[in-house]
């Protein structure tokens, strides 16, 4: 015959974990079993050991209901553990769970004596990896849902897991400080940058012009994936998700005491680079750069030197200005007086330097004249002739 009475919690079978509270009256005890009415055809049977003294009938006391067995609801005493404990589930606290049994859609487990589930998704395991390889496994989890009229837990380990990875990484940034040295490999390129893995999980960015002090046209001309290389921590921002770094600085600086290099209105000769609408970049010594403004150059009627010079062409410049600190050059095309650099101007002036510096003090100037002449010869067929 089909049981009439009422389904006091909605469900014929829920586990361990009913949370709804009912009160019952001790109507008689039998050896371990003490039987308890609940209400209008409602009884329940309970074990002895689960009072501190024999009930008297009629003793009233507070129990949960952990399902049926033998037509009578099997109780728990609402002081016990297990009512505890879920009463103190709430979404975001952590738990141990075990997982139990494995499911297409997830994991069972039991936290304590209640029942729980993980979804797949909530596993923290690769796609491809099926979730049974965690039974028997004790794990750390995070509270995700409590539905207290169905008595159902979720619970997820990935999230755990995340909030691990976080707390690694941020120790580690916390650790990070500007102008420190970093040790990484190549995770990827673009066309603007390189990102750089290094740590437990960090991972920060070299823009391409902190590359190399020579100009770069893109990072794989100078980097592969998977490379080990040394950087600099240039920025730290938002809070240290975004990390800067440089290669570039780890290098000596060309520019550092260029000044005893280049000296001002000494020309030199230089490769054109870059020709855009305000000027030329010209490249004078390894990973030194300078402008030309359009004003600096005899334009021929022109708008600019766009139609007069082509990157690679081999030009006399210059020097205006030197700003070390800023890493900025100014050149100029044109004399201090306004008259147009010639083409081999700055072969001539090396080329009396170095016979200036080589030669000795007794030298006559004549001498000095006819091997200035000689050396000329060789770069201008028609100074010979003259």
């Amino acid at each position: 015959m089909r049981d009439s009475r009422p389904d006091p919690a909605g469900e014929k079978d829920h586990g361990t974990h009913t949370l709804k509270v009912w009160k019952g009256s001790v109507v008689g005890v039998y050896g371990d079993d003490v039987f308890v009415e609940l209400g209008a055809r409602m009884q329940g049977v309970i074990s002895l050991r689960k009072f501190e003294l024999v009930p008297r009938l009629g003793d009233t006391f507070e129990f949960t209901l952990r399902g049926r067995e033998d037509g009578l609801w099997a109780l728990e005493r609402r002081e016990q553990p297990t009512l505890a404990t879920w009463e103190a589930m709430e979404p975001g606290a952590l738990v141990h769970a075990r997982a139990t049994h494995a499911l297409p859609e997830g994991l069972e487990c039991k936290i304590g004596d209640l029942h729980a589930f993980m979804p797949k998704s909530h596993t923290g395991l690769p796609r491809e990896t099926k979730p049974g390889v965690l039974l028997g496994k004790t794990l750390t989890c995070e509270v995700l849902e409590v539905d207290r009229e169905r008595q159902r837990v979720i619970v997820s380990r990935k999230l755990v897991q995340q909030r691990e990875r976080d707390d690694d990484r941020a120790r580690d940034v916390g650790n990070l400080y500007v102008g420190q040295a970093i040790e990484g490999r190549v995770s990827r390129l673009e066309d603007y940058g390189a990102f750089i893995a290094f740590g437990r999980g960090l991972e920060g960015m070299v823009h391409i012009s902190n590359l190399a002090y020579e100009r770069v046209e893109h990072p794989s001309a100078v980097l592969k994936v998977g490379e080990l290389v040394r950087a600099k921590v240039l920025a730290l921002k938002a809070g240290g998700k975004r990390i800067a770094l440089g290669l570039k600085q780890l290098q000596p600086s060309p520019w550092e005491r260029l000044s005893e290099r280049l000296t001002l209105n000494r020309v030199v000769e230089g490769t054109v680079k870059r020709v855009l609408p305000f000027g030329v970049f010209i490249a004078v010594l390894p990973g030194i750069e300078g402008l030309v403004h359009n004003s600096q150059a005899e334009l021929r009627g022109e708008r600019d030197l766009s139609n007069q010079l082509q990157p690679g062409a081999r030009v006399s410049v210059r020097v205006v200005s030197i700003d070390e600190p800023g890493e900025r050059l100014a050149l100029s095309m044109l004399h201090v007086d306004g008259r147009p650099l010639g083409t081999y101007e700055a072969e001539a002036h090396a080329a009396f330097e170095a016979l200036r510096l080589s030669a000795r003090p007794a030298s006559s100037g004549s001498s000095l004249a006819r091997a200035l002449h000689s050396a000329l010869s060789k770069h201008r067929p028609d100074a010979a002739r003259s």
